[in-house]
């Protein structure tokens, strides 16, 4: 079986290239691999669209959530796959894997999976604003708060992991406070109100850690969001240690939701992240996007 493994040398803050003889050697009991390296941010998405035209049956990302999000970009055609996903977790947040029970660093039984592995068909999720980019999703969107804490990491290099996002959100917390008025719409439900942020989860989990959809399913056709109400900032950092736990659902400062299609329309310019990448900063002036379910459009080797 043909497998494409793309690996992005900077994942984990620049310590994914040690990975590659590792990846190789797993990978000799099964026939091997070929493998490319990335040298720019996003190239990922051109190597995976390349792989598929020249007929490789699986392609792997071997990286972070931001690596297996531009292959899967790749390797869509319309809103399907064009060939199966394979995952090597290696990089910061690894939500996705996790999401699949896919262990973070366990190179042998990443690369195991890909050849012996169950095939398993799941969702995805395609956003588009209102100047007509748009972008595949595998896993979650943040917008608001969400989306700045994802800005933030950007600006920290002594943690890695969940301890950058715990503290890259602990400056939000401490820094960042809008609460844009929202035109939104549920599928056929209408609902108007100011809100800190709304997530996005085609999967339970996002920021290396934090359960802020925990009971989205990955092959239920419907996206689940939560959408919070403005509140002060002692009370976010009492829901940041429900939300690591999964146990905010149920509190009146927020409403969660399973939707096909949601729709919002901001106030206020919105920052936007998309799988732990930013989609949208604050000066892309975006005011309204669109999200909608993609059913059963990849097919994942778990």
């Amino acid at each position: 079986m043909p497998v494409l493994v793309i690996l992005n040398p900077w994942a984990d803050q620049g310590r994914g290239a040690a990975f590659e003889t590792e990846i190789r050697e797993a990978a000799e009991p099964f026939g091997g691999v070929d493998m490319v390296l990335t040298e720019y941010p996003g190239q990922a998405i051109e190597l995976a669209r390349e792989g598929v035209n020249k007929g490789y049956e699986v392609v792997a990302a071997a990286g972070g959530d931001g690596t297996v999000s531009d292959v899967v970009n790749g390797l869509m055609q319309g809103d399907r796959a064009a060939a199966r996903l394979g995952i090597i977790p290696i990089g910061s947040g690894n939500d996705m894997a996790w999401s699949l029970d896919i262990t973070a660093n366990d190179i042998p039984a990443a690369v195991e999976r890909i050849f012996n592995g169950r095939q398993f068909v799941m969702d995805l999720a395609r956003i588009e604003d209102d100047k007509g980019r748009f972008r595949i999703v595998d896993n979650n969107i943040g917008i608001g708060f969400d989306a700045i804490v994802v800005i933030e990491t950007n600006s920290i290099n002594r943690f890695r992991g969940f301890v950058m996002y715990l503290m890259a959100t602990l400056r939000t917390i401490a820094f960042y406070y809008q609460t844009p008025q929202l035109q939104m719409r549920f599928d056929d439900e209408l609902v108007a109100q100011k809100s800190l942020f709304i997530s996005f989860g085609v999967g339970p989990r996002g920021g290396g850690g934090f359960l802020l959809t925990p009971d989205a399913l990955q092959d239920d056709d419907r996206i689940d969001t939560m959408t919070v109400n403005p509140i002060g900032r002692l009370m976010m950092l009492y829901m940041l240690l429900k939300v690591l736990r999964g146990t905010h659902t149920g509190s009146s400062y927020v409403t969660m939701r399973k939707n096909k299609r949601i729709t919002v329309k901001s106030d206020m310019p919105m920052p936007i992240h998309t799988d732990g990448e930013v989609f949208a900063y604050p000066q892309d002036n975006v005011h309204q996007v669109s999200v909608a379910s993609l059913p059963a459009a990849i097919t994942v080797m778990v």
